[in-house]
């Protein structure tokens, strides 16, 4: 087959029309395509292939030579119209989500679509001249702690609302979200057949019937409170909506409740620090508000604050984060986790960076679960920021834990006697690694 050329000439107008986000002379719409991917391959200092490190309770783990999947998102988005004589325009946005082991191909591949929503920006005037509606299903106002992957407050999922509204003091935002999972209502005998002996033979399954949640969230953001800083304010309104069936079998959700107060600093050495408050009851006693827990009493609560500090000083060789989280699942369980990931530039492409991260898990009336992990990993990236990507690395990870995170951690877990590592409390792993978003 001959290879389609490309022309030139409708390449350039083609970008041009995508950075004024107007329609080509054609009437063909401009797409907006962005992205995020890592991917790589390594092993075990006992052989097989690489395995991850995390701590049972803990919410996250340290990610650095310690992601054991291929992943990528890719996002399509356009804007399909802009009212004449007005500011007002529609947009269109998708992201696919693809998950894959490293050591499998497409067989075992999941995907999903991470987004697929629609926006209708600068809808009026006054308070309401960068406003926007929206509906669908979203990535909500995330905000993470990267060193970690640990989105802390993440309302993602399907919805509408309206963001960014000027009511002087800051920007109000609302969102309405709806959750929904299945519950277990009751049982029943069904036949099945048995592939080891051949013959038809009865069980019990679960019968599961819909529960759901909605919510009303509530922010108030970008709020002057001091020189470079801003406040965010977030209450987030939770209520049950259980099925007949669910009701009728004795199934309950308690409502809740979801408060966060978070203080960005900017300019701090190059970087920026930031702290949240959170707290939680009932249904989001999980401080989980893109998957709250469905089965929650009204007397679960819990409490969270997760520091971060990000740092690139002008004038050194020296980038790096830290991040220190203390949760306390009233009644439950407390978690502590603090690390850092300082990198040093030895020009433009070239750096090292190094990872440490301490977690453990104090569960009530159990034992304390510990974790220390640290990776070093020389890398290539394009630039010398802390940010900057994409980054080829080839890293080497050493964790050790202790008896009670062992007796913890699922069968075939990484930290579980029946893992690879047996009945040693320590392991390594090694491998390469890419990791781009663009």
């Amino acid at each position: 087959m001959k290879q389609k050329m490309i022309n030139p000439s409708l390449l350039a107008a083609s970008v041009l029309a995508a950075l004024s986000g107007s329609a080509m002379a054609d009437g063909s719409v401009p797409i907006d395509f962005n992205g995020y991917f890592r991917a790589g391959t390594g092993g075990t200092s006992k052989g097989g292939q690489q395995t991850c490190f995390k701590l049972a309770g803990a919410a996250s783990k340290y990610r650095l030579g310690n992601e054991c999947e291929t992943y990528g998102e890719l996002a399509l988005g356009a804007q399909l119209y802009k009212m004449p004589n007005s500011e007002t325009t529609f947009r269109v946005h998708t992201r696919l989500a693809i998950n894959a082991p490293q050591d499998l191909d497409s067989g075992s591949t999941t995907t999903s679509w991470a987004e697929a929503w629609a926006e209708a920006d600068k809808i009026g005037s006054g308070a309401f001249a960068n406003a926007r509606l929206w509906a669908g299903k979203r990535f909500y106002q995330r905000n993470d702690v990267h060193i970690t992957d640990f989105y802390f407050w993440n309302n993602s999922g399907n919805g509408g609302g309206i963001e960014n509204v000027d009511v002087g003091v800051g920007k109000l935002s609302y969102a309405y979200r709806r959750n929904s999972g299945a519950v277990k209502t009751g049982s029943k005998t069904e036949f099945y057949l048995d592939p080891n002996d051949g013959l038809t033979k009865t069980r019990l399954v679960d019968v599961n019937s819909t529960s759901a949640i909605s919510g009303h969230d509530f922010r108030l953001g970008g709020i002057p409170v001091n020189p470079g800083g801003e406040l965010t304010i977030g209450v987030d309104f939770r209520f049950a909506d259980n099925s007949d069936a669910a009701k009728a079998a004795g199934i309950s959700n308690a409502n809740g409740q979801l408060y966060n107060l978070m203080h960005t600093q900017n300019n701090v050495l190059g970087g920026f620090n930031r702290i949240a408050l959170q707290y939680g009851r009932g249904v989001v006693a999980n401080l989980s508000p893109g998957a709250p827990a469905f089965g929650a009493s009204s007397s679960d609560k819990a409490w969270r604050v997760v520091e971060q500090l990000m740092v690139q000083p002008e004038g050194t060789n020296w980038t790096g984060m830290g991040t220190f989280v203390y949760e306390d699942q009233i009644g439950k369980q407390k978690w502590i986790s603090y690390g850092a990931r300082p990198q040093y530039h030895f020009n433009d492409k070239w750096s090292l960076a190094v990872d440490f991260g301490h977690d453990e898990v104090k569960p009530d009336g159990g034992d304390r679960r510990t974790l220390n992990k640290i990776t070093i990993a020389p890398q290539i990236s394009a630039g010398r920021q802390f940010f900057s990507r994409p980054a080829l690395r080839a890293f080497y990870t050493y964790a050790k834990w202790n008896d009670a995170a062992q007796a913890a951690a699922p069968a075939g877990d990484t930290l579980s006697a029946t893992g690879v590592f047996g009945s040693s409390t320590n392991g390594s792993t090694f491998g390469i690694q890419a990791e781009a978003w663009w």
